[in-house]
């Protein structure tokens, strides 16, 4: 059986002459090799806290913008009061007629405002509670004229 060849000047076992290249056969009995390294387990290190680095949020612009309106428009956040419980409550205790026309123009004040006559309904706003206070000082100055006239009557 024949071995393969290896590089020229090395002894592969076919008695090769030794070179300079080559390394020496081996003389004697095997050199001790030192002590193998002891065992040692790593250190135990705790890891290293790190805080949080803190970034803002990132907020985009809104793409919304208000609606344009065209020149002499408010624009209202809600309609204006309309005073219709006031104005119900003077007309049952106070003076009937003036009474009346508050709610006729308490009532209007919805009406308007949902068909989008904001100065309209601002108008009648107005004139509800205007008649609502003449109503509440009829009533009140009625009121006092009877207590009067009942004092100096008597009180027959």
């Amino acid at each position: 059986m024949a071995y393969p060849q290896g590089p020229p000047g090395e002894d592969w076992g076919d008695n090769t002459p030794w070179t300079k290249q080559s390394q020496p056969p081996p003389t004697g009995p095997p050199q001790p090799s030192q002590q193998p390294p002891q065992y040692q387990p790593p250190q135990y290190q705790p890891p290293q806290y790190q805080p949080p680095q803190y970034q803002p949020p990132q907020y985009q612009q809104s793409q919304y913008q208000p609606p344009q309106y065209g020149p002499g428009y408010q624009q209202y956040a809600r309609p204006p009061q309309n005073y219709l419980i006031p104005a119900i409550l003077v007309t049952l205790f106070c003076f009937l007629p003036t009474g009346i026309a508050a709610i006729v123009f308490a009532t209007q004040v919805n009406a308007k405002a949902g068909t989008g006559d904001w100065a309209g309904a601002e108008a009648a706003s107005k004139k509800a509670k205007l008649w609502t206070f003449i109503s509440l000082g009829i009533g009140l100055v009625g009121g006092l004229l009877v207590i009067l006239a009942n004092a100096a009557g008597g009180g027959y």
